[in-house]
């Protein structure tokens, strides 16, 4: 391949693959991550619920992983957008905290260049004058704050306040929204019961689901499971139309993997992308992966990615390779491979672990695969 850096897009959310992102950023800085913006937990509610907009909060924290601390400067920027307000506090107390920041006066402001500090003050001052007496500061991500006041500042434009963020921090990479329309996640369970919002069936603000997942769609919010239509943002489109190898990675399987690939739209420019597709599996615990095999887990992402238009849009042309360890990874469910060796994909088998990284996939072995595969030399199934 002539290009010194190949074009590899993720899609992805959470904090899963915040080490594999900041492993890459050292070696590719073309590397893309289209981020699901369906989050209905935690601050991203309640800015949510203010503004009606789509989540934030999986963007920001990838956004931070990729971030350039190499600069004391950035790294003090980092530092700040990383900040939580307490989760208990009396709401005169945080409110005062805002206020600090608008200013520029706070503690976390002290360290920033003046002309920085300008910027991120007049954010925190417009925040306070768009949500008025409507915002619970509790436990607010201050860096979700920055990213929300730039998506109202800009008419309701997300890309423009991402841009600006990333030029602050020095983000090695490329990210950008799934979708910039508003819609959550409701899933149905085996034994009937459906949950709207997201953060019913994680298992990381409440207790895990007692029954196994049987599908996933957006609707329209977490008071109305009604199925809604959400389309992918055009950037990310433009993103998979010029890719070079296309990543399904681990993370939480339904609210971050295939989250991000719901939105439509994404199903059919995979599909018309000759590019390799690849899905890593999950090693470890993930509650949202209840009663599912590995086979299962490529049958609900196959699912997923025709849904766009199943007729048209053929397995083989939205995934091609699983990657897996099966020598040293810890899955959540038995690897059988004979059940894999049916389907018509590519088992790749690869040591992903390391003796330190305690039965998980490490960033460090998965990276050059990765970056193998991009480039057309990485595709023996030998471990």
């Amino acid at each position: 391949m002539s290009k010194e850096h190949p074009a590899i897009v993720f899609f992805s959310g959470g904090t899963a693959l915040n080490g594999l992102a900041a492993e890459l950023a050292k070696v590719n800085p073309e590397c893309a991550y289209i981020i699901t913006t369906f989050d209905s937990g935690g601050s991203s509610a309640a800015l949510r619920e203010v503004f009606d907009m789509p989540a934030v909060g999986d963007v920001r924290n990838r956004m931070l992983a990729l971030a350039d601390t190499e600069s004391p400067e950035r790294k003090n920027i980092v530092d700040l957008l990383n900040t939580r307000l307490p989760p208990f506090a009396d709401r005169t107390a945080l409110n005062g905290q805002l206020s600090h920041l608008a200013s520029g006066s706070h503690p976390l402001m002290e360290a920033l260049p003046e002309v920085i500090r300008k910027i991120l003050s007049e954010r925190f001052a417009m925040f306070i004058e768009l949500v008025g007496d409507n915002f619970d500061p509790l436990n607010a991500s201050l860096g979700n704050i920055v990213l929300a006041t730039g998506f109202m500042v800009h008419e309701r434009v997300l890309v423009q306040s991402i841009a600006q963020l990333s030029r602050l921090i020095g983000v090695r990479g490329i990210v950008r929204a799934a979708t910039v329309d508003n819609g959550h996640l409701a899933v149905r369970l085996m034994n009937g019961e459906i949950l709207a919002g997201q953060h019913l069936f994680t298992g990381k603000e409440l207790d895990p689901v007692g029954s196994p997942i049987e599908g996933m769609w957006i609707c329209a919010g977490v008071d109305d499971p009604w199925p809604r239509s959400v389309h992918a943002s055009s950037l990310a489109i433009n993103l998979v139309n010029k890719a070079e190898l296309i990543v399904y990675p681990m993370g939480s399987f339904y609210s971050s993997t295939l989250a991000a690939l719901s939105p439509q739209g994404l199903g059919l420019a995979v599909s018309a992308n000759p590019c390799p597709k690849v899905f890593i599996p999950n090693m470890g615990h993930d509650p949202e992966l209840l009663g599912h095999g590995m086979a299962l887990q490529v049958e609900r992402l196959l699912e997923i990615m025709r849904m766009d238009n199943a007729a048209y849009i053929k397995s083989d042309k939205v995934l091609n390779y699983i990657l897996i360890d099966s020598k040293n990874g810890s899955y959540q469910e038995k690897l059988d491979l004979t059940d894999l060796e049916k389907m018509p994909l590519k088992v790749i088998d690869r040591r992903l672990v390391s003796d330190e990284s305690g039965g998980l996939i490490d960033p460090r072995l998965l990276a050059p695969v990765l970056m193998e595969m991009a480039a057309g030399t990485g595709f023996s199934d030998t471990s």
